[in-house]
Order: structure tokens, then C-alpha cells, then sequence
């Protein structure tokens, strides 16, 4: 089997790529060695977004930093991008970029989330014993801020507030998991809920129901459109299942001591960003159009 993790980096997030990169360094030891892992990482230096003439850092502080950190992929095939550009470009371009007919499964991994060295390899295994024509496989989570993502949250975490869902420290949600080693199961769950941020998706879920429309640029809440339009389709009678892995527990970084002084911090009180329209509420105006257009798509295709 062959998978491809995409990873889209902004400048402020560069020290986020080194502790990601350095997790899949470990992450190569729990492979299967039949299974073939691509890495795409994407850097992101668009002019449209960032105001380099005023900005402390040059540009090429970050070219340098992001092409010596690759080192630590050099046991996958990785695929190195760089966007010099003055569109609007991110992580809806980046998708797009993506696709690959040789690969079997995508995973979409957000720069500053925290992950076991274990969790690539056990995605993958999982994903081989699932049936399903299209598919979803997303890790637990930590406590969040409202009752909608408690369908991804570890059990032991369920029981705190939600208002309390960023007091927590990342490093004791890690201890934890090495403490404990649960044992790992693949559940169903009934409801679509992802957040793109280390999940692992179908060729057939991302390449066909899923698809980035030629005409969405920059950033969108492109999780949403999805589970709107999969969930539509499961309605349908499409073959569809989202699935959550019990046993693996993810969460972002910048909580605990991280919480008030990021690794983003420093960078963003040096770089000037430009006052561009809202990319999210630009997306989320079209959004029903988006559906739309989205589900005609499904019944051209033939998939409902």
C-alpha cells in the first residue's frame, strides 16, 4: 500500500516542522516494510499573504530552514515545494497538488499537532481492514470546547468541562499514552466529524467524493464542505464510514507552556502580514453554492 501525509507550512510555523519531522523520523521504525509512505511538504511564502520588504526576517531564512529540516525525511520519499507567488495560495492548493495516482491512502497533518510515533503505522494497518468504498480514519482527541466533538474524544477525557478544554498540558495527554499503551480498536462512529488535522482518508473518499473544486484558492473550511457532502451521500446509500482510532490521541501543541508564547510567536512579531479580505469568509459565503455544486457532482459521477 502507498500512502502520501501532505503538510502545508507557514513561515511562523517552521519550528512546528521540526518537532513533526522529527516524529516521522521515529515513525519509520513501526512500518511495515511492504508499505510505501510519500511525504509532500509544502511551504508557504506567498507575497499576497505576507509583506516581505517589511518584514524582519528575509524570506530566505525560512527557504534555508525548511530545505536543512528535510534531513530528517530522507527515510521516505519526500517532495519538497516552495510557493513564491503573489496569488492566494495555501492549503486548498496544496490538495490539489496532492493527488497521486499511486497512491492508495492520504493522510492531511496540521504543523502544530502532536502525534505518537506509533500513529502513521497504526493508521495504515487500520486502514487495510476496512471494507468500506469510501472512508474516513481520524484519532482521538482531548476534551474540546462543545458536545459536537465528543464522538472523538478519549474516554478519559470526557468528563472535563468545556470550558476547560485548553487548560490542559500536552505533555501530560502524552505521558499518558506511553503510561498506559492502550490497546488500539477501529470504531464506527454515525456521525461525520474531522477537523484535517491528522486524519486519513480513501483514495476513492479524497480523489472522488471529496475533490477540491478548480475554483477554491488559498484556505476554506474545506473539512465542513466535506462532511456535509459525505454525510449527504451516506444518506444516499453511498458505502461510506467515518472511523475513529481508540487507542491513539492527538492534540495541538500550543497548550500547556506553549499556550501563551508559541513556536509562532517569535516569528510572527517579524513578519508583516497584509490586510487581505478574510479567505474563511469568503469560502463560507459560497458555502451553499459549494454543496451544490458539490452533490450535482456526486450524481454526475454516478456516485448517487
Amino acid at each position: 500500500m502507498v500512502t502520501k501525509i501532505t503538510y502545508h507550512i507557514m513561515p511562523w510555523e517552521i519550528d512546528y516542522a521540526l518537532m513533526s519531522f522529527t516524529q516521522f523520523k521515529k515513525s519509520k521504525y513501526y512500518l511495515d516494510s511492504t508499505d510505501k509512505v510519500k511525504i509532500d511538504t509544502f511551504l508557504n511564502l506567498s507575497s499576497y499573504i505576507i509583506d516581505w520588504d517589511k518584514s524582519k526576517l528575509p524570506k530566505e531564512f525560512f527557504i534555508q530552514k525548511y530545505k536543512d529540516l528535510q534531513n530528517l525525511l530522507c527515510d521516505y520519499e519526500h517532495t519538497p515545494f516552495i510557493y513564491d507567488g503573489n496569488e492566494c495560495w495555501g492549503i486548498l492548493d496544496k490538495q490539489r497538488m496532492a493527488y497521486d495516482k499511486e497512491v492508495d491512502y492520504y493522510i492531511e497533518l496540521c504543523p502544530d499537532m502532536y502525534f505518537q510515533e506509533t500513529l502513521i503505522a497504526s493508521l495504515i494497518e487500520a486502514a487495510k481492514s476496512t471494507n468500506n468504498k469510501y472512508f474516513v480514519i481520524t484519532p482521538q482527541l482531548y476534551k474540546m470546547w462543545d458536545h459536537t466533538w465528543d464522538v472523538l474524544v478519549d474516554d478519559q477525557y470526557l468528563f472535563i468541562p468545556y470550558d476547560q478544554w485548553d487548560k490542559a498540558d500536552l505533555f501530560d495527554i502524552r505521558w499518558n499514552l506511553k503510561l498506559q499503551q492502550p490497546e488500539m480498536s477501529l470504531i464506527p462512529i454515525s456521525v461525520s466529524k474531522w477537523a484535517n488535522w491528522f486524519d486519513l482518508y480513501n483514495k476513492a473518499f479524497y480523489e472522488e467524493m471529496i475533490p477540491v473544486h478548480d475554483d477554491w484558492h488559498g484556505y476554506g473550511p474545506g473539512d465542513t464542505y466535506g462532511m456535509i457532502v459525505s454525510e449527504y451521500a451516506k444518506s444516499k446509500g453511498v458505502d461510506f464510514q467515518q472511523y475513529v482510532l481508540e487507542g491513539q490521541t492527538i492534540f495541538e501543541y500550543p497548550i500547556g507552556p506553549l499556550k501563551q508564547r508559541n513556536f509562532t510567536s517569535a516569528y510572527k512579531d517579524l513578519i508583516v502580514t497584509r490586510d487581505i479580505p478574510n479567505q474563511r469568509q469568503l469560502f463560507e459565503a459560497k458555502f451553499s453554492e459549494y454543496v451544490n455544486k458539490g452533490i450535482q457532482m456526486l450524481i454526475d459521477k454516478k456516485i448517487i
